[in-house]
Formats: C-alpha cells, structure tokens, sequence
C-alpha cells in the first residue's frame, strides 16, 4: 500500500511540474526563422524554448490573381489545400530580401542541424510533417556507390553533437547545390521580435548543437478572432475569422511538434 501511494504521488508530482516522458535526453537550441515578417496576433511566448527571427522584406510570391486576393480568400484556400494560394504555398518561391533565401528556393520546413561551429550536420526539407522527436530522421550523408541518401535519427545526432561534442569536417569540395551538409548557413541578416537586426550565422554557433527551422506564417492572419464567440457578428465574417485562424493554426503546428517532440511540452492549440 505504501509502495502504491509513492507510485502516485510522484506520478502526481511529474504531472504538476509538466514534465513529459517524450522529451529528447540531449537536446539542441532551437531557432526559428520566419519567412516573412512577424504576424502581430501570434504570441511566441506560447512556444518558450523556441528563438524567433524574421524576415521583413521577404514575401511569398503569388499569381497576379492569387495576389490580388484578401487575407479570407488566401486562408481558405490555404485550410481547404486547394486553390492558387495553396499552390504558391506548396511551390514556397519568394521575393524580396535576403535576395539568398529568394535564390536558393529555401522552403517553409527546411530544418537544418548545426554543430559549435555552425556547420550543417543534417538536414530535413519535411520540417512540417516531421514531429522532431528521438526517431526522426535527418538526411546526413550522399553515397555515391547507392546514389541515395543515408539519415540519422535525430536522437543519435543530439547524442553525438551534444553528449560527444563531436563536429563536421568540411568538404574537400563544394560544390553549388540546395544540400548544406559540411557547409555554413548562408550569410544574411534576420530581424528580432522587436526589429533588430542580427547575423543569422550567428545564431548556429557557439551552442554544441542547433537545430534551425525555415517557417512560413501568413502575417495576415489573425490567430484569435476566430476563437472567439460568433456571437454579434455576421455568419459569414465570423467564419472568414474561423477560417483565418484555422489556417494560421496549420502553419504553426511544426512549432508544437518542436516544443513536444523536443522539450517534452504539449501544448494547447
């Protein structure tokens, strides 16, 4: 009876302190840099193990039409995976600064791991489908006898960058092509959450292990109005509302499976 009434309160006292048994042994900083910039309604302070930096100057590149279109025609086209907005999301071709970025076609959900010295180890370009815990499987090596290539699971990376210490070496040679793997991050700035400027390099060195995520999110959206009651307003700007923060939500939710896959949190939608 003793042994029972323990068992239950340190179950009680996990559960109370919010401590989850998923969360990763070795875990790396976290950056996340938005492809775009900030959405005002979206608060980072849900997500508190995560770094937040932006991109003002760089938009989603649309159809002329899709363009033209309001943020409630972009939202449900977005919800519904169909529809110019959907495509332009799917196809993540931008415009605007940092030029880098726009040229080299980097994707929302391009997730890259770096050692202390700010060299990519692996990466993944399945960043929104993928949930960040101890099995996911990063890309990290090319075998030129099998032309594919090999992966690591994430926990096994975390192990050897953060328990090990262990780093890249860099390429003998490099080669222009979408794979980081050996290199630096491209060099451009990024903005913080209250507009300040910092070198994105920066922010991957230094720590024995970083993971960095690419992110798209809509910044016209609005996260909370559509969680709010319908009542008083007119059934067709209330479910433009829902429809907004419904596909907000959907881009956001690589952030969830950061902070649960990663730091053991589940978070509440």
């Amino acid at each position: 009876m003793k042994i029972m009434k323990s068992i239950a309160i340190v179950l009680v006292t996990l559960l109370m302190a919010g401590v989850s048994f998923g969360q990763m042994k070795y875990k790396p900083k976290v950056v996340v840099v938005v492809l775009g910039p900030k959405n005002p309604t979206l608060d980072e302070s849900i997500f508190p193990d995560l770094q937040f930096y932006y991109t003002p100057d760089l938009k989603l590149k649309m159809s002329k039409k899709a363009a033209s279109n309001n943020s409630s025609k972009h939202a449900w086209s977005s919800v519904m995976g169909m529809g110019r907005t959907s495509r332009a999301e799917s196809h993540d071709f931008y415009t605007g600064q940092p030029e880098i970025l726009a040229q080299q076609s980097v994707h929302s959900g391009t997730a890259y791991v770096f050692d202390k010295n700010g060299r990519v180890n692996a990466e993944t370009f399945n960043g929104k489908q993928e949930y960040f815990n101890n099995k996911t499987k990063f890309l990290v090596r090319f075998n030129k006898m099998k032309r594919s290539w090999e992966s690591e699971s994430f926990g096994d990376l975390m192990k050897s960058l953060v328990k090990k210490g262990e780093t890249m070496k860099p390429p003998k040679k490099s080669k222009t092509t979408s794979h980081l793997i050996g290199k630096e991050l491209y060099a451009f700035n990024v903005a913080d959450k209250n507009g300040k400027e910092v070198d994105a390099q920066s922010l991957v060195k230094g720590n024995s292990a970083t993971l960095l995520l690419f992110l798209y999110i809509n910044p016209e959206y609005d996260f909370n109005k559509g969680k709010e009651s319908g009542a008083g307003k007119k059934g067709k700007d209330y479910m433009n509302q829902v429809a907004q923060t419904m596909a907000a939500d959907k881009q956001i939710e690589p952030l969830y499976n950061l902070e649960k896959g990663i730091f053991g949190k589940r978070i509440e939608h």
